[in-house]
């Protein structure tokens, strides 16, 4: 029978590539680490660690293992959590994933908030790339997702949260972007533009709901995937662009750059919340949906 002690000694030397770095993060002797995984390979008949220079790394089977013991031990301290603090109490940890730009934006803000009143409640935000968060919700390492709803895993209940729209930008009182609202696709597409990326989606999509038709030979001038160096670049008569609504509303440069108006906006996703159905009788995660359907949208 394999203990829950040797799992998290595997865990543990495959995360530090060290016996001794893994003793220290466990309280315990380098030997006591040395024993614990040779006992580990004497019960399942095969070696689960090769040397590498001055690391240990896992063998084949040593990664198969290693995958199931991290997402077991994962589940594990989630049912412990869950079992420690009482589901009516406002204690024990939380954890959220979404993407960086509504993460910095709106997210850590509003968590920062919520959390004020809640002083025995551990809060932990992750931001990054949706398969990777998509990732650690499937594997319960995060207990609220927020994701267009493309991006959103099967597994768990979802909430609509809001709809990202995006609008057209161009440089404000410049004499070569006279632009109106009676603007034609080809008349449009002569400007310089600047792109998020080559196949720009919120160009692409913004420009097939407005006009009815895909864009063809685009003027770029100027590609660069982030969305305030881009508003930068149209402040400074660069080109024009299609950005999201709340960035432009949270940036310092909203009143630097003109738009078409409201009419002009185009919805490009619909960002959802997920939750794992299991924790929904918890009152902290259902105190912190909550909140956060109460507070003004992250996307406008």
């Amino acid at each position: 029978m394999i203990e829950t002690s040797q799992l998290q000694t595997l865990v543990a030397v495959a995360q530090s590539q060290s016996f001794s770095r893994a003793a220290e993060q466990l309280g315990v002797t380098q030997s006591a680490i040395s024993q614990s995984i040779k006992n580990l390979e004497s019960k399942l008949k095969t070696p689960l660690f090769k040397r590498s220079g001055k690391k240990v790394v896992l063998t084949q089977e040593g990664e198969k293992l290693f995958e199931m013991a991290e997402h077991f031990l994962s589940s594990m301290e989630e049912t412990l959590e869950q079992i420690k603090y009482a589901p009516e109490q406002m204690q024990g940890k939380i954890r959220i994933g979404t993407l960086n730009g509504v993460g910095k934006s709106w997210l850590a803000p509003e968590i920062f908030q919520f959390a004020k009143h809640y002083p025995d409640l551990k809060i932990f935000i992750k931001m990054g790339l949706q398969k990777d968060l998509v990732a650690e919700f499937e594997e319960l390492k995060l207990d609220i997702l927020i994701l267009p709803t493309e991006y959103l895993p099967n597994v768990g209940k979802k909430v609509f949260l809001s709809d990202e729209r995006s609008t057209l930008v161009f440089p404000k009182n410049h004499p070569a972007f006279k632009i109106s609202k009676d603007i034609t696709p080809l008349e449009l597409q002569k400007f310089p533009t600047i792109m998020f990326e080559k196949n720009d989606h919120l160009y692409y999509t913004w420009f097939k709901t407005k006009f009815q038709i895909y864009p063809k030979n685009i003027n770029i001038r100027y590609s660069i995937n982030s969305h305030g160096h881009i508003l930068h670049a149209v402040r400074d008569g660069m080109g024009v662009a299609v950005v999201p609504t709340h960035v432009l509303n949270r940036s310092i440069l909203k009143n630097d750059v003109d738009t078409l108006g409201t009419d002009f906006e185009v919805v490009n996703y619909r960002m959802y919340m997920a939750y794992h159905k299991e924790s929904e009788h918890l009152l902290r995660i259902q105190r912190v949906l909550e909140h956060l359907l109460k507070r003004p949208s992250p996307l406008i």
